[in-house]
């Protein structure tokens, strides 16, 4: 009975009705909305995966990448329709590679572009590491490689590539390992003597650790399969006696033609490097000259000159100098109606003069007439610094080639 008292005595409609009643319904509804209202995004947005190419921005044109990430693996959200409409050439991974210097490793953040309609959940990897290296680019000779399968009595005549360089870049230490580049046509290839694109192939020492390309790629072969004996061409040396006249100088050794064809076994044109001319006496020469010299047979044996015996060498010559220093020049002041009253410092200087060895050689240093001076014009205060100057008034072809100190100092005596 007492308890039935006291529930009936308990005022229910004040707790309803009581600001924290209020309050714990309005959470609880909230949180309830909240369940729903999720559930219900949660069904109307889909994932979505899939590969995409890394891109990496600002990279100096002059470096390059070793060992980077080609792609990247991304998760992207967003609903049905924007799934399924969803363009890959809109979706950019990129990485900010401005302002890194080569010869260093950067660990930077992967950053990816997409429409708004879609939100990115993950990229993996989230992060790269760029090894920047310096790029640069080589100028090589194409050297051919002919096959080994050539029968005995033919060879191959009017070798010619077009262009006879490449260029060859990548890394510096990777271009290190390049030996050589080079075209390797078959037998069969050259047996139709028909002009031939081939690509041009690495010779190289070790693995490269990054990418080395050949610009162009390939080049074109021009070969002729000839009967007889094998031909090279080697160049001409020429081969000069005795000395000249000590006041002049080889300048240049022209020969024309530069090359002479030379035939024999393959093994024994491997031998020759060039051919040499008979001697051509230089010693009573006194101006250019050119003369048709005859070539020596090569020494190896077997071997021959398939095409002219002789040349024609031209031969330049250009005036010798040498040089002399003369020391202790004493230096006079010009340009001052009291030269006594000032001092230099240093007074005397070493003048290097130029000329003939013949003169040079023959040079008495009493009787030049040469003059060091400093121009004291319009020079009103003291000490200042003036810059010398030389001249040789005794006729001969010397010219002046420096004077040490090139700067003396000039001070006053009446300021001392």
């Amino acid at each position: 009975m007492k308890l039935k008292q006291k529930l009936k005595d308990f005022d229910f409609n004040g707790i309803f009705t009581s600001p924290w009643a209020l309050w714990f319904f309005s959470i609880v509804t909230a949180v309830l909305m909240w369940i729903y209202v999720t559930a219900i995004d949660e069904a109307a947005f889909i994932t979505r995966k899939f590969t995409c190419p890394i891109e990496y921005r600002g990279l100096d044109t002059q470096s390059i990448l070793r060992g980077k990430i080609s792609e990247v693996d991304i998760e992207v959200r967003g609903t049905e329709e924007a799934i399924m409409m969803l363009d890959y050439n809109n979706v950019h991974a990129f990485v900010d590679a401005r302002n890194l210097l080569p010869g260093k490793k950067y660990t930077v953040n992967v950053n990816v572009e997409m429409p708004r309609n879609l939100t990115l959940i993950s990229c993996f990897p989230s992060q790269a590491v760029l090894d920047i290296v310096r790029q640069v680019t080589r100028l090589m000779n194409v050297e051919t490689v002919l096959p080994q399968n050539i029968p005995e009595g033919q060879y191959i005549e009017g070798v010619e590539i077009i262009p006879k360089e490449v260029g060859i870049r990548g890394a510096e230490d990777d271009l290190a390992k390049v030996g050589s580049v080079r075209v390797t046509p078959t037998f069969e290839e050259l047996q139709k003597g028909a002009e031939l694109l081939m690509p041009v192939k690495f010779a190289q020492s070790e693995p490269f650790e990054g990418t080395v390309t050949i610009e162009p790629a390939q080049v074109r072969f021009r070969g002729m399969l000839a009967r007889g004996l094998p031909r090279k061409k080697v160049p001409v040396n020429v081969r000069l006696a005795g000395r000249l006249d000590s006041d002049y100088e080889v300048q240049s050794v022209v020969t024309d033609p530069s090359e002479v064809q030379i035939e024999g076994k393959a093994e024994d044109l491997a031998k020759v490097e060039a051919v040499d001319t008979e001697v051509i006496e230089v010693s009573s020469m006194n101006s250019d000259m050119v003369v048709v010299v005859p070539l020596r047979q090569p020494e190896t044996e077997g071997v021959s000159i398939a095409s002219s015996t002789s040349v024609k060498v031209s031969i330049k010559l250009t005036e010798a100098h040498a040089e002399k220093m003369i020391a202790n020049v004493p230096v006079e002041l010009r340009g001052t109606s009291q030269p006594k009253n000032w001092v230099c410092s240093p007074p005397h200087v070493s003048v290097s003069i130029e000329g003939k060895p013949s003169m040079i050689g023959n040079l008495d240093e009493d009787n030049v007439k040469l003059t060091v001076y400093a121009d004291m014009s319009n020079i009103f205060m003291t000490p200042v610094t003036l810059p010398l100057r030389a001249e040789i008034t005794s006729g001969d072809a010397l010219r002046i080639v420096r004077i040490e100190p090139q700067n003396i100092t000039v001070n006053s005596l009446e300021g001392r």
